[in-house]
């Protein structure tokens, strides 16, 4: 339940709070695997990453074959430039539920942050076609054909990116650079 309510006030942008709700869940549940992988989003959120790791690594002892506590492992050696580390838990997150194109997204990320735009592109395509409905992920694959200098294909992404939603400002920005340049 408090998983849950944590989404819920995530949606309100309560981020704390749902931070303080997951807390509390570990804390009357420590065993709960879920649960810690949920609060090491909810630190990745908060730009915590060292606090996400610990969660990560406490879920992925808990539950081995967890693959959200790998994709959060993927995504905060993401956001520390610690793209081999990312690389691992996103294709070990992969390779427990390769249908999440959260997982795709890290991976195709990683691969673009070293300079292997084919392969991560490959990758981000692989995740909007596990969900096309998301606008971020459309972003992504728009930044990753105006990178391989495919404009027209950049732009279309671009453009279904800001229809899916208007109010995520990705598709703005890399459209804006796009056009400017």
């Amino acid at each position: 339940a408090k998983i849950a309510l944590s989404y819920a006030q995530q949606a309100s942008f309560q981020i704390e709070p749902a931070r303080d709700t997951l807390l509390l869940a570990v804390e009357k549940h420590p065993d709960n695997a879920l649960a810690w992988a949920r609060l090491g989003e909810l630190w990745l959120m908060l730009g915590e990453t060292d606090r996400a790791n610990e969660a990560a690594s406490k879920a992925a002892l808990l539950a081995p074959d967890l693959a959200r506590a790998h994709l959060v492992s993927g995504f905060a050696a993401l956001a520390e430039f610690r793209n081999a580390a990312a690389r691992s838990a996103f294709e070990r997150a992969i390779q427990l539920g390769s249908a999440d194109p959260l997982a795709h997204l890290g991976l195709g990320l990683a691969e673009i942050s070293d300079g292997k735009f084919e392969k991560g592109r490959a990758e981000l395509e692989i995740a909007v076609g596990l969900d096309s409905s998301v606008s971020l992920l459309r972003a992504y694959l728009g930044k990753a054909y105006f990178e391989e200098k495919r404009a027209s294909l950049a732009a279309r992404q671009y453009s279904i990116a800001k229809t899916l939603d208007p109010l995520d400002p990705t598709a703005y920005l890399y459209d804006g650079i796009l056009k400017q340049t």
